[in-house]
């Protein structure tokens, strides 16, 4: 009883503080650059060219992510908790699975555009809303991949020094990408102080001059129905997580006050089970404008926004939601939605809800592992590949099928293990062993 108590005790250290050393946010960001002045999830234009890097590049990256990452979960709290649907199981899997499957795909991307052509695709989302080509896929393809690396070292079916090359082109696709959002200096939301101020002006600008009063409490009612409703839809349409969302800002306006911007991603074709969302918009995006300068705003490099006061929706001034109906639709031909449509929207997201909950009942937990599976390995790389053009062949390349190294961790972590490998690897760094041969 005492050893347990004490491993109890010693798991609430970290998940205190990382490492049971370096706390959340701000400061925690301010104490990894302490110990690496210059880590390397900071970007220039000329470290993101090279294809090979260092034991102290790789090192260094390893490090502020782990505590990046510690950061996400911890804030999520129970986040992930589904008794309908194996989250756990299907993470841990889809890792391993994305582990065997990026690198080349990475690869693949690079030779068909270029360095210069991933920086590139890193700047659509200062350029666009309602695209998955967006931070969060930036964020997380090489993180995804480089956590199933870390799984299958857990499992002993990686090595971790034999399996160096394929970091190198995780690490390098990701930098890219941030390099194209961000520029020279920090690539993640956690060294920009938790903020996603991505558009340009001149894309925020005219969205936000779009916004109307929500003073009549019926317009007011009929937009939180909506946010609420389409959210929770997109949520369960990505079988319990958070790939059909995503914030950016807070974005300062003249006068004070500031905007956010919220994508929420309802007719995804590609699942089968999508064929509820037919009749959707591909994505909706919400412009909300705040006057009141005293909500405190941070966003995480997912896109999820914390507040203080957490009722900063009962702050809102003014808002319009824009409808992308397809994924291809130009910027030029986004649409805004009126009430009418908002109502229409909501009561399908409702009815939707449900028809997915019946559906993913009468699923085996292998369907819906394998499900799951399915929707991470794809929605983190695939809007990426879609818009170089080599979707088609990147999945005529066996993408789609289970790996041999997914087969082999199958059994443990589709058996209930999952969440205890999942701890250590979220929250203590095991996510990110060394490629460094032991001495």
């Amino acid at each position: 009883m005492r050893d347990t108590m004490t491993e109890m005790i010693d798991f609430a250290a970290f998940v205190e503080k990382f490492m049971a050393e370096v706390p959340g946010g701000v400061a925690g960001d301010a104490e990894m650059r302490r110990r690496d002045p210059r880590p390397f999830v900071d970007t220039t234009a000329a470290d993101i060219r090279p294809d090979h890097l260092d034991d102290d590049q790789i090192d260094s990256w390893f490090d502020y992510m782990a505590w990046n990452l510690w950061e996400l979960i911890a804030s999520r709290s129970t986040e992930g908790e589904s008794g309908l649907i194996p989250r756990q199981e299907y993470e841990t899997l889809s890792f391993v699975q994305q582990w065997d499957v990026y690198p080349e795909a990475m690869r693949a991307i690079t030779a068909e555009v270029g360095v210069d052509g991933l920086v590139d695709l890193g700047r659509v989302s200062k350029r666009e809303v309602g695209s998955k080509v967006n931070h969060l896929r930036n964020y997380a393809c090489a993180l995804m991949a480089i956590l199933g690396r870390g799984v299958g070292v857990k499992l002993d079916l990686v090595d971790p020094v034999a399996s160096r090359s394929d970091v190198e082109t995780c690490i390098q696709f990701g930098r890219r990408l941030w390099h194209g959002t961000w520029g020279d200096g920090p690539g993640l939301a956690s060294g920009h102080g938790f903020t996603l101020p991505h558009l340009d002006r001149d894309v925020l600008d005219p969205l936000v001059a779009a916004a109307v009063s929500v003073e009549d409490p019926e317009h007011r009612a009929v937009f939180r129905r909506f946010n609420a409703a389409t959210e929770l839809f997109g949520f369960m349409l990505h079988y319990d997580n958070r790939l059909g969302m995503g914030d950016t800002g807070p974005y300062p306006l003249p006068g004070g006050g500031f905007a956010l911007v919220r994508d929420h991603f309802l007719h995804e074709p590609v699942y089968p089970w999508a064929d509820v969302a037919e009749g959707m918009p591909y994505a909706v995006t919400e412009v909300m404008v705040f006057r009141d300068d005293t909500i405190d705003v941070t966003i995480n490099d997912i896109g999820t926004t914390f507040t203080t006061p957490s009722t900063y929706l009962d702050r809102l001034d003014r808002v319009v939601v824009f409808a992308r109906d397809t994924m291809d639709t130009p910027m030029s031909e986004l649409r805004i939605l009126d009430d009418d449509e908002m109502r229409a929207i909501s009561a399908q997201a409702e009815k939707g809800v449900l028809a997915l909950y019946r559906m993913y009942a009468k699923k085996s937990v292998d369907e819906k592992i394998w499900d799951g599976i399915k929707v991470y390995s794809h929605d983190f790389l695939r809007p990426i590949a879609q818009r170089v053009g080599i979707w088609d062949r990147i999945r005529e390349g066996g993408f789609d099928a289970p790996t041999e190294l997914t087969k082999k961790a199958w059994p443990t972590l589709a058996s209930g293990r999952a969440g205890e490998i999942l701890a250590p690897v979220f929250m203590m760094g095991d996510g990110f062993p060394s490629v460094r041969p032991k001495s």
